[in-house]
């Protein structure tokens, strides 16, 4: 059977037709125009039956476009062959896994030779083959490690802040807890991050309760019960107390600050909290 697929004459990388041995029952036809990338082998096993290569014996046109930088010539090639033993490690395993179970597996890997992330669903329909429909989510991956990056230099900014401060997420889990909260609570950040239910309100009171933070959304009134003093600016609070737990129980007069945290589409992803210690402006301001 002949293979011609229709790519726009100007896109680089022209695939060419290629020969390619079918599969009795499977529409090829139906695979040619899919926008995931549709790949069919054949297994080679060892004399144990576990599967040791796979030999392409059809891929698609979005098979072709997400390896166009390797090689053009795929059909009749071990992946072994094509890739090295290392970039194809995890696919080998995966299709141990399904040709032995006959269930279907889903997973991400990251394809080396090209610096690309792959999301794979396989699945093998008779023992000697094995298909995988492959979708390229390498901009998304990248997406995510830039975030996860940006992620980190905010953590890192908020560990040295001379403030007290922590982070809870839409969750209200703790996500960040820096050193100077930690001098002040005497609570250290590996035994409350990820930590939910108010977790974080025990150092300060000792009991699970609100505080400023969960207070940002509720009314003026609302605020006023929980402070002696608050106000609103925005969504920002602040907030000025007594709490007798802090410093290894000497107390301190503090200075609380709150605002809601959102992402760039303005969804809310968290809250953070500053605190700072003003027991020493008090006493300046009100002398006894």
């Amino acid at each position: 059977m002949e293979r011609k697929p229709n790519l726009n004459n100007n896109e680089e990388g022209k695939i060419e037709s290629e020969e390619y041995g079918p599969l009795p029952g499977l529409d090829y036809q139906f695979f040619e125009y899919m926008q995931e990338g549709v790949t069919v082998y054949s297994v080679l096993r060892d004399e144990s039956g576990k599967v040791v290569d796979l030999v392409i014996t059809y891929a698609n046109i979005a098979a072709y476009r997400q390896k166009k930088s390797l090689k053009k010539g795929l059909i009749g090639k071990s992946i072994k062959d094509l890739y090295g033993y290392e970039a194809v490690a995890i696919d080998l395993q995966k299709a141990n896994e399904a040709v032995s179970t006959g269930r279907g597996v889903k997973y991400d890997v990251h394809f080396m030779p090209l610096d690309k992330y792959f999301s794979i669903s396989a699945f093998s329909p008779k023992e000697e083959v094995y298909i995988t429909l492959t979708i390229d989510i390498t901009k998304q991956r990248k997406a995510e490690e830039e975030m996860q990056i940006e992620r980190q230099k905010l953590m890192d900014i908020i560990e040295f802040l001379p403030d007290a401060t922590f982070v809870i997420d839409e969750n209200k889990r703790v996500i960040a807890w820096n050193k100077a909260i930690e001098e002040m609570t005497g609570t250290l950040k590996e035994d409350i991050l990820g930590k939910g239910e108010y977790a974080y309100s025990i150092p300060f009171y000792g009991e699970k309760r609100p505080i400023l933070i969960d207070l940002i959304f509720l009314s003026e009134k609302e605020m006023e019960d929980k402070y002696a003093y608050v106000k609103r600016e925005g969504k920002t609070l602040f907030a000025e107390v007594f709490v007798s737990n802090l410093f290894g129980g000497k107390g301190a007069y503090i200075s609380v600050k709150a605002s809601p945290l959102y992402d760039c589409d303005g969804n809310l992803v968290g809250s953070i909290e500053t605190v700072r210690d003003i027991t020493e402006l008090r006493k300046e301001l009100c002398p006894k």
